[in-house]
């Protein structure tokens, strides 16, 4: 008598490894699936926060600060109330904004009698 086996199930096929998505790879899909000539379509965001002008908030000290760091470019060293002056922005925004720039180690004080200059690094 021959020995009959009994068919044992299969195991659960093996799941596929993840596939690891670089940015190379994404502008490659991208550059495949548009055609030439025509602009690839912009991602869908979330609607942006409206901006309060004024406010305390990060995102105006960081507006305020490039407006500092391009009027301290215009004009070279300036005092803190011609800043003031050439910032459209209240002035505590304003000295957030230099406080900010001058973490960031950007800013040169210079203090010379009783004013105090702040330059560009």
């Amino acid at each position: 008598m021959k020995s009959t086996k009994v068919a044992k199930p299969r195991a659960a096929a093996r799941k596929p490894a993840k596939t690891i998505d670089t940015a190379g790879e994404r502008v490659l899909e991208t550059d495949a699936a548009t055609p030439v000539g025509e602009t690839p379509p912009a991602p869908k965001s979330a609607p942006a926060a409206p901006r309060e002008f004024g406010a305390l908030t990060g995102i105006e000290i960081g507006h305020a600060a490039g407006d500092v760091w391009g009027a301290l470019s215009r004009k070279g060293p300036l005092t803190l109330a011609a800043i003031k002056k050439e910032v459209k922005a209240p002035a505590d925004v304003v000295v957030a904004a230099i406080g900010w720039l001058a973490r960031e180690e950007k800013l040169d004080f210079d203090t010379a009698s009783r004013t105090v200059k702040i330059s560009l690094r």
